[in-house]
């Protein structure tokens, strides 16, 4: 059974580099100390996801033009919906995990936003919550969120009434027990249709949105002054708007943001060398429990990377389907052309996965389908929260 520390102290700094995109060692307890070294790849900095996004749009065309449907991936995971291709629920993902899955899985419960009022919808929150036996702190996401979006942190009930009350009708909100595991990490799994085993092929540690201080600047111009994490300026200052002009000290880092992602500014390191046989035997276990799992990554918490390769003391907090990503390929070090090369490994399995499945008779969801659950994303995303 994973269990999590009692107490968490923050990071004790870092050296002092003036070059923001050459930003030095973050420490998170329990994670590996982060090298100098570029925080983002370069063409992260220069491509835009539409510009970014053109060639993968164009491998997944060739290839749904090679395996007569454009929509096939969808049908990898049969058991998730849509095979968690795009705009599928956290909470049915989550909900197919075996009894070894659940002890490894942050207690959640799910609020569905309808049009009662404030006050009646956080009494309902806090029944859900009571009847979970999660107490607060707490996660809150759209179940049917993604990149962050709408992802906070709620330490008290006036945080939760100040997430509900802007939250549209129909929002179905997940809460999570807060992790105080400080590691974070998305572990890629892929077994084939029929295989006894599946392997993990890719461990990306994450690391929080961060600037780290020279003496000199304030918060919000070691910001402004890096190109990835100025696009998130409004997000960060809104987080913390009283530290938002105060200077760090010299090595001082500043944590901008709970949530991790790409879109903002989480920073990723490979360590796909780290896994040993005990982690890829329990996530092994973890996703032949799930129904037809084939195709996905397990985003989780950990206490340390040692723990971690021992297999105990991690807590998955979301499963992602055939929409996600390897995240190592967000890595500093990594050039374009080996970041298509990455994607172009994963979608060409990902059709072959969602080939071998429909010859077992499970059907691909229909672009009309497809196409109403991608509206039905962005029509929920302007009713979110702000992320925090």
């Amino acid at each position: 059974m994973p269990h999590e520390p009692a107490t968490t102290r923050p990071s004790p700094g870092a050296p002092d580099l003036k070059d923001p995109p050459l930003l030095g060692a973050l420490i998170h307890p329990g994670m590996p100390a982060l090298a100098p070294g570029p925080l983002y790849p370069m063409f992260k900095r220069r491509l835009n996801d539409p510009v970014f996004y053109l060639l993968p749009a164009l491998m997944w065309l060739g290839l749904a033009l090679r395996h007569g449907s454009l929509t096939l991936p969808t049908a990898a995971n049969p058991s998730m919906e849509v095979g968690g291709l795009w705009g599928e629920s956290k909470a049915q993902g989550l909900g197919l995990f075996g009894p070894v899955g659940r002890q490894f899985t942050a207690p959640y419960v799910v609020l569905c936003r309808g049009g009662e009022s404030a006050d009646a919808a956080e009494a309902e929150a806090l029944a859900a919550l009571r009847g979970a036996g999660i107490d607060f702190p707490v996660v809150a996401k759209p179940d049917r969120g993604y990149q962050g979006w709408g992802v906070r942190a709620l330490q008290d009930v006036t945080d939760l009434r100040a997430y509900l009350a802007p939250a549209g009708a129909g929002l179905r909100i997940l809460l999570q027990k807060l992790v105080r595991f400080q590691g974070e990490a998305g572990i890629f799994y892929i077994r084939e249709p029929g295989a006894a085993r599946g392997r993990i092929v890719s461990l990306a540690l994450n690391y929080a949105p961060h600037v780290i201080g020279d003496g000199r600047k304030s918060v919000a111009d070691l910001v402004v002054a890096d190109p990835v994490l100025a696009a998130n300026r409004a997000v960060y200052q809104a987080r913390s708007p009283a530290g938002w002009g105060s200077i760090p000290a010299p090595g001082e880092v500043v944590i901008l943001t709970n949530a991790r992602s790409a879109r903002l500014g989480a920073v990723y390191r490979s360590a796909l060398d780290q896994v040993t046989p005990a982690l890829e035997e329990i996530v092994d276990t973890i996703a032949r429990e799930i129904p037809d799992f084939h195709f996905g990554r397990f985003d989780i918490r950990f206490s340390s990377l040692e723990a971690l390769q021992e297999g105990r003391d991690f807590l998955i907090v979301e499963l992602n389907g055939a929409g996600a990503e390897m995240l190592h390929l967000w890595e500093g070090a990594t050039s374009l052309s080996s970041a298509y090369r990455t994607l172009w490994r994963q979608y060409r399995k990902l059709f072959a996965i969602g080939a071998a499945m429909r010859r077992q008779g499970h059907r691909p969801a229909g672009l009309r389908q497809m196409l109403a659950l991608q509206r039905r994303q962005e029509r929920l995303r302007k009713a979110y929260p702000p992320s925090s």
